[in-house]
């Protein structure tokens, strides 16, 4: 899969302060995962925007390189980036990752054919089905623990044609990635979709900086005071409804 270079140089455009004299622009991995962000998408998506806001808000510009997962986690682990949007927090991650404050959250669901049973009650009633995962993504709490069978799938849209053509039975998927593919791309068949009730978790997102990068600490403290000024002047919610959210 090829990488997407997004580059923002409006950031300093929109600081409340220059960019510090010789400071290179901050070069940063995500992955594709519209809606929350994507190469493609305007302004990179609303997860993109309220990151590049709040580096702009210290006065740094930004360099976003969309990357499979894989490449961006261990890129970032390793410190070849400054910062990665967004992981789920799990605590063996915090060995290599400084985590920010609370980003928007994801609502994990089983996604799921029409006619199919819709009513989650538990990893246990579904051992005895196929449930497609995205690689290298984390699961929730328990179910690796489950006993249960997977298919893997290099993203969302993968696995949601895996489900229409009945290679497997649940689909392990953010919520509102999963409507946006189907209205993007299965628009037609959209009614051949069911939600499963309730959430299987919800998981807070973050966005992280490598503990091997000596100005980690200090630049993960600059962004979470810029989080929180555009949290309490109504900036990160300007920013969401922008975007419909």
């Amino acid at each position: 899969m090829k990488s997407h270079f997004f580059q923002i140089l409006t950031a300093a455009a929109i600081a409340t302060s220059s960019t510090p004299s010789g400071a290179e622009p901050l070069s940063i991995a995500a992955t594709e995962w519209p809606p929350f962000y994507g190469a493609e998408m305007e302004d990179g998506g609303f997860m993109t925007q309220i990151v590049v806001e709040a580096f702009a808000r210290t006065g740094r510009d930004t360099e976003v390189d969309f990357l499979p997962w894989k490449r961006a986690f261990e890129g970032t682990k390793d410190g070849k980036f400054d910062a990665l949007f967004t992981m789920w927090h799990r605590p063996e991650r915090e060995k290599h990752f400084i985590f920010s404050d609370a980003l928007p959250s994801n609502e994990l669901v089983f996604l799921v054919r029409s006619g199919a049973s819709v009513d989650f009650q538990g990893y246990e009633a579904m051992k005895n089905i196929d449930i497609g995962v995205v690689r290298g993504y984390a699961p929730p709490p328990g179910f690796e623990d489950a006993g249960l069978k997977v298919s893997e799938a290099r993203d969302d849209e993968e696995n949601l044609r895996k489900l229409l053509r009945g290679r497997v039975d649940a689909v392990l998927t953010d919520r509102i990635v999963a409507q946006h593919i189907i209205n993007t791309t299965f628009e037609d068949q959209a009614d051949e979709f069911a939600w499963m009730s309730p959430p299987v978790h919800v998981d807070v997102q973050y966005m992280v900086v490598p503990k091997v990068n000596q100005d980690s600490e200090e630049l993960m403290a600059s962004f979470n005071s810029a989080l929180s000024a555009m949290t309490n002047d109504g900036t990160l919610a300007a920013i969401m409804a922008d975007h419909g959210f």
